[in-house]
Parts: structure tokens; sequence; C-alpha cells
């Protein structure tokens, strides 16, 4: 199986296309803030939302809170895949 990979340009689709930010908005920098973009904590959820269902991932709430930049986003939602494809591997 072919490992999935959420990298920026996935980010970016997220915040332009689901929760509505406009593209000019969408800082490259990984260290910029949600905040900085103009994301309140609604499009926050949206945005965790989406990532849950695209990747069939779960993001907690207490754990939503402590992303707080696209660097942050993309890490977390790596690891997360990664946590999923291992335990999917393990029940095989």
């Amino acid at each position: 199986m072919e490992e999935q990979r959420f990298t920026f340009r996935d980010l970016k689709h997220i915040l332009v296309d689901r929760v509505g930010i406009p593209e000019a908005q969408v800082s490259e920098d990984p260290n910029a803030t949600f905040e900085d973009m103009g994301l309140d904590s609604l499009a926050i959820v949206d945005m965790q939302l989406a990532i849950q269902q695209k990747y069939q991932i779960r993001i907690r709430d207490d754990e939503v809170v402590h992303i707080k930049t696209a660097g942050g986003a993309i890490d977390f939602t790596n690891r997360r895949i990664k946590e999923k494809e291992a335990a999917d591997a393990g029940q095989h």
C-alpha cells in the first residue's frame, strides 16, 4: 500500500476550497499561524473535519487546539496517517 502524505498543497486545497479562505491569504511559510491567515475557531473546526474525512483519521478537539501553524498541521496529520497505517497493517 502506498504511503499517504499530507502536503502543503493538500492543506491549501482544504483551506481554500472547503474552509473558504482566499488563496492569497494562505501563507506558504510553515511557521505562519492559522490566526495570521485569518482563520477563526469555526474555520479551524472545518479544517479538522476535512482532514479527518479525507484521511480517515481522528483528531481530537484537545489535540487541534495545539495545532497553530501550517507546518504543525502537516506534521501532525502525517504522524496520524502513519499511526493509522501501522494500526491497519497490524490488523491484517
